[in-house]
């Protein structure tokens, strides 16, 4: 993944890593990752600190914390390989992991492209771009669909 100067928010963060809003929490509370930003970003979370998230949680019914550390460890002694060993038998394909992170990251900025927040429009809620429709209302619906289409209502 290409090292960029963006910073996620935990809930952006969560997004683009597929993890629990919660647990990019719980991961910054517990220091699990090694925040790379400064402190004035607050909670904000580099590209290094998302593929350390989604590595952490994704081999974490593997790996011991030790052992996921030693992982990390690994990955910064070698910054750029496609394939870390974790142990004996466990290999990470950390370039897929990166893959998967720059792709999503990538959907969330087409997704801020796409969305604007004007004074005069709905008092500033989050709207799409050159309309009224707010973003809220299509995400309720989206999830009411999803509700639904699992037999839930």
């Amino acid at each position: 993944m290409a090292h960029t100067l963006r910073a996620y928010t935990p809930a952006e963060a969560a997004a683009v890593s597929e993890i629990a809003v919660k647990s990019v929490h719980n991961a910054i509370d517990k220091r699990i990752i090694a925040r790379r930003l400064p402190e004035e970003e607050g909670r904000a979370l580099s590209d290094d600190d998302l593929l350390r998230l989604k590595l952490w949680y994704g081999v974490g019914s593997i790996l011991s914390a030790e052992r996921r550390q030693r992982l990390f460890d690994t990955i910064d002694q070698n910054p750029d390989a496609d394939t870390v060993r974790a142990d004996d038998y466990l290999i990470v394909d950390v370039a897929r992991a990166r893959e998967q992170l720059a792709a999503r990251a990538e959907a969330l900025r087409e997704a801020e492209r796409a969305i604007e927040s004007v004074k005069g429009v709905l008092g500033g809620e989050p709207v799409f771009n050159k309309t009224r429709v707010p973003v809220r209302t299509i995400a309720a619906m989206i999830k009411s669909a999803e509700t639904r289409s699992k037999g839930i209502r």
